[in-house]
């Protein structure tokens, strides 16, 4: 197991707890679990929208910084895909020091893609939060309920609906050379799709 997995373990186990049993990462089940993780310089060129058609939702962001890391199934450990977050329109905090920004997060499992886009709380880290100091701030994202955060799906996630829910810790303390370190987990809620039968 990865160091940069074993330092939010603690969350891994909280969150998949609290999640509905029977998650599956692979993409088949309705509730997903699944960790973010990796060290990454941001890439800008837009690529990961640009694969999947998305150049409209791109243009109405003004562009976006990308992070390419691994994307963990939160139950083994086992690096099962990859991800990319890619973050906009930063607006800081008018009474604290923490900032807001539009995430649109890239799911690749091997099922499919799923993509999710919304706002993301980042928070610096209070020193009795936490004994490792390789992340300095806390990141979280709740959507209200009903809302569906997921714009993009696609195989086993086509016309997917859901919230996609974010809490983790990310190491800022390179942000000026564009790098950001990433240790968070999504807990990926999807609407059961109905099948014909049950329109009877």
């Amino acid at each position: 197991m990865r160091p940069k997995i074993r330092t939010n373990f603690f969350l891994v186990i909280l969150v998949t707890l609290l999640s509905a049993s029977g998650a599956n990462a692979g993409g088949f089940g309705k509730n997903i679990v699944v960790v973010l993780a990796g060290t990454e310089k941001a890439d800008v060129s837009g690529e990961h929208f640009y694969q999947l058609g998305l150049d409209d939702e791109l243009a109405e962001l003004g562009g976006a910084a990308c992070f390419d890391i691994d994307l963990i199934d939160a139950r083994t450990g086992w690096v099962i895909g990859s991800g990319a977050d890619c973050l906009s329109g930063m607006t800081e905090s008018e009474s604290d020091d923490g900032v807001s920004v539009t995430a649109t997060t890239f799911f690749y499992f091997p099922g499919g893609t799923l993509v999710s886009q919304g706002q993301v709380t980042v928070q610096p880290v209070l020193t009795n939060l936490t004994d490792d100091p390789q992340f300095t701030h806390v990141t979280g994202a709740a959507p209200l309920p009903g809302t569906n955060n997921v714009i993009y799906g696609d195989r086993r996630f086509r016309n997917a609906k859901g919230s996609v829910r974010l809490s983790g810790l990310v190491n800022l303390s390179r942000f000026g050379e564009y790098i950001i370190d990433f240790d968070c987990v999504f807990i990926i809620d999807l609407e059961k799709k109905r099948r014909w039968w049950d329109w009877r």
